[in-house]
């Protein structure tokens, strides 16, 4: 039950960790909770630092989450995102 409930927290908390013009929730969700939970679990539900923790282990995410991760900060930089 608390591994249910950690993972449906982590969900609610991981996915607006990244920029919301770059790769949708669903695709964020998958590729990177496992991640999350792995490197950044002692942070959950701290959306910030979740996002600093994977940030400064960003060698050790995972390829899907680091794809992720990668093109969400890209969209954070982007002109468009900063509207």
């Amino acid at each position: 039950m608390k591994l249910r409930l950690a993972l449906v927290v982590l969900g609610a908390t991981i996915v607006p960790v990244f920029a919301q013009s770059g790769p949708n929730e669903s695709m964020q969700r998958q590729a990177c909770m496992g991640d999350a939970v792995r490197l950044c679990g002692a942070y959950i539900p701290d959306r910030g630092r979740i996002r600093d923790c994977m940030a400064a282990q960003v060698e050790q995410l995972s390829p899907s989450c680091r794809a992720v991760f990668d093109a969400s900060v890209q969209a954070e930089r982007s002109p468009s995102a900063r509207r």
